[in-house]
């Protein structure tokens, strides 16, 4: 059993210790925003819609077209064959200078559009700063906590020797010196298990930051955490003109208005011009003694065309009712997210001022644990004594520890949250 954890440690020391680099939260966060692949991919797509919000999309600049037709035909007939053929050039313009607004109606949409996909680029970076945070201070985290199974693992070990030495001499009985072989396995266990939490831990940060998996990191940042204090009120201010999903919606909301723009601008007439020349050259070649004949004649053309519907059946009139039905569905999602967010704001402030208090007790707990293991450490070579409570004392101490690392990574992540959901977690990282 020994040799066995012997080589185990031996791998997964020289596992942890492989190629380490620095690796700061600041420096996580500059690379998980640079590499992370879902954010590539939104920005392409802010990239799009970019290129769409233009006026040339909106239906407002005129078209320029040149179309060209060549035919050729035979004649047969009873007095004398011919061939003809026929070239038709054509340059034109058309333009609708007026269309019941729908143009400027349209880039508002565009520029709107545009918007929303900047907003859901944000979203999506919040979610990643979000996320490399947890993991970055995940990885810390189950480093410590290996920090606390090696103590207990020495402990047990040197409790292990030492009733070792005492049955030597006749100190100690066996079923003692069993009873401390077991902790001391126990421990090993729990050493070696938690090391592979910290290799799992890593990896899911390594993903998280976009790059290769058997990179480990030498953290440079702590589980210190600087306590902030915040005021219910301005986080519901904030929130309110900061979460970016909320302002997504506001601009859901805004484009569905235009939808019902749109719709309305299909009640005003269309005025177009149309010109443009052209050019027929018509060759009749014969076949007898008739002389071929050529014809060639330019026309230029100009005219204004004004098209008012006076009914289509109700369909103008049905498509607003369905845009303004669905303007109005809008402002219920909206309202519905507004009452969902304050209800998450409320349970998350909640949550972190549970959590501030849980760690105070945690940090208490933990100090009075690691001086009772002093003290019981002492009390045990003396006999006052005997094992089984001292193993009492190792669990106490372990579980006290375990639990002031998780309350802070709690609080952490509760302060996070709170961030996110007020739209300052984006401002914390440009800080």
């Amino acid at each position: 059993m020994k040799r066995i954890y012997i080589v185990l440690v031996f791998i997964l020391s020289g596992l942890i210790g492989q190629a380490q680099q620095e690796l700061s939260l600041a420096d996580a966060l500059s690379m998980g925003l640079q590499n992370n692949y879902d954010l590539q991919i939104i920005k392409k797509n802010e990239e799009v819609s970019s290129i769409n919000n233009n006026w040339g999309n909106t239906g407002i600049m005129p078209s320029i077209n040149f179309t060209t037709n060549a035919r050729e035909n035979w004649n047969f007939n009873d007095s004398e064959n011919y061939r003809q053929q026929t070239l038709t050039p054509e340059l034109s313009l058309n333009w609708v200078f007026f269309d019941g607004f729908s143009a400027k109606i349209s880039k508002q949409k565009y520029d709107e559009l545009e918007e929303l996909s900047k907003g859901n680029t944000a979203v999506l970076i919040e979610n990643t700063i979000q996320d490399i945070i947890l993991a970055y201070y995940n990885g810390v985290l189950q480093l410590e906590m290996i920090e606390v199974f090696e103590e207990l693992e020495e402990l047990s070990r040197d409790r292990f020797e030492r009733s070792e030495n005492s049955k030597s001499i006749g100190a100690s009985t066996t079923y003692e010196s069993l009873q401390a072989k077991t902790s001391w396995l126990e421990d090993q266990s729990n050493l070696l298990q938690q090391k592979v939490n910290y290799e799992n831990a890593i990896r899911v940060l390594n993903y998280t930051l976009s790059v290769e998996d058997d990179i480990f990191w030498n953290f440079t940042d702590s589980l210190d955490f600087n306590i902030p204090e915040y005021n219910m009120e301005d986080l519901k201010a904030r929130m309110a003109t900061s979460n970016q999903t909320l302002k997504n919606q506001y601009l859901n909301q805004s484009l569905q208005a235009k939808e019902t723009a749109l719709a309305k601008s299909n009640y005003y007439p269309t005025l177009s011009l149309s010109t443009g020349i052209n050019n027929s050259d018509v060759g009749n070649y014969y076949t007898g003694n008739t002389a071929d004949m050529n014809q060639n004649s330019t026309n230029a053309f100009i005219g204004l065309n004004l098209t008012f519907n006076i009914f289509n059946g109700g369909i103008t009139r049905r498509s607003v009712q369905i845009a303004q039905i669905s303007e109005e569905s809008e402002q219920i999602e909206t309202d519905q997210m507004k009452h969902s967010l304050n209800n998450q704001l409320l349970q998350m402030y909640s949550n972190y001022t549970l959590q501030k208090a849980l760690l105070e007790l945690a940090e208490e707990k933990v100090t009075a644990a690691r001086l009772n293991v002093e003290l019981s450490d002492a009390k045990l070579r003396n006999g006052a004594i005997n094992s089984f409570n001292y193993r009492d004392v190792q669990i106490i101490y372990m579980n006290a520890a375990i639990s002031n690392f998780r309350s802070i990574y709690n609080l952490i992540e509760a302060n996070t949250d709170l961030l996110r959901i007020s739209g300052g977690i984006i401002n914390e990282f440009n800080k």
